[in-house]
């Protein structure tokens, strides 16, 4: 396996988007006083119907702008649970604030940045927007590593869309074969990189059975493991 580079999905293979995401989502109520408890909701419940809502309305990034997605995620969250305020927009920004400054990182990161830095190229491709996906690099202190960092909103395309993985092998200037591209996504990493005939190493972090249909090349549980694959 020679490669010249490795490429990198972002959330929840290098940061912990699940527990950056409920950071942002509990701190801005807290930094609005809105409180759950006078209202009798858990977090696990606020949590669930929240991510809910947050995901449904994901889909539509294309059409609204970040603080309207967060918006409507809250205000429908709120409906659901009965919960009556009128700071809605406060805990937009508020969320995308603390959401753009949350470093929580997979195990291991900066060891297997730092020792791969050394003999590859490194690049990511992420979906999301430019507003958060670069500040959060920033905050972990992880930017640096890489060469090249693609993001969806930038392009107007996101995985598993090729013309992302394409972006960013003519930004390395490499082809395909020269590159292994590492993510947690059997739906949006695997199917991309598979499509531009990329290898692919799975991040299965929560030990997933794999789908009979998907064969990726690699499979690792935990990203040290990446090192032995490639060093």
């Amino acid at each position: 396996m020679c490669y010249e580079a490795i490429i990198f999905d972002l959330d929840n293979t290098l940061l912990n988007f699940d527990l950056c995401e409920r950071q942002a989502i509990l701190g801005a109520l807290e930094d609005c006083a809105v409180s759950l408890d006078l209202n009798g909701v858990s977090e696990t419940i606020f949590l669930e119907v929240f991510e809910t809502y947050n995901s449904k309305y994901w889909i539509q990034r294309e059409t609204f702008s970040p603080n309207e997605l967060i918006e409507m995620s809250y205000r429908s969250t709120f409906a659901h649970l009965d919960i009556q305020t009128d700071k809605i927009s406060n805990l937009s920004q508020s969320f995308w604030h603390i959401f753009n400054h949350s470093a929580v990182m997979e195990p291991d990161v900066n060891e297997v940045l730092t020792v791969l830095a050394r003999n590859y190229r490194l690049a990511v491709i992420t979906n999301g927007f430019v507003s958060a996906q670069l500040p959060r690099m920033q905050a972990a202190g992880i930017d640096h590593f890489f060469d090249e960092i693609v993001v969806s909103e930038a392009i107007g395309f996101a995985k598993p869309s090729p013309e992302i993985f394409h972006h960013a092998l003519s930004r390395l200037n490499l082809t395909p074969a020269e590159v292994i591209y590492v993510g947690d996504s059997l739906k949006h990493d695997y199917t991309g990189a598979t499509q531009v005939k990329m290898d692919f190493c799975y991040y299965n972090r929560k030990n997933q059975n794999l789908p009979q249909e998907a064969k990726p090349k690699f499979m690792i549980s935990e990203l040290l493991k990446l090192l032995e694959l490639v060093n």
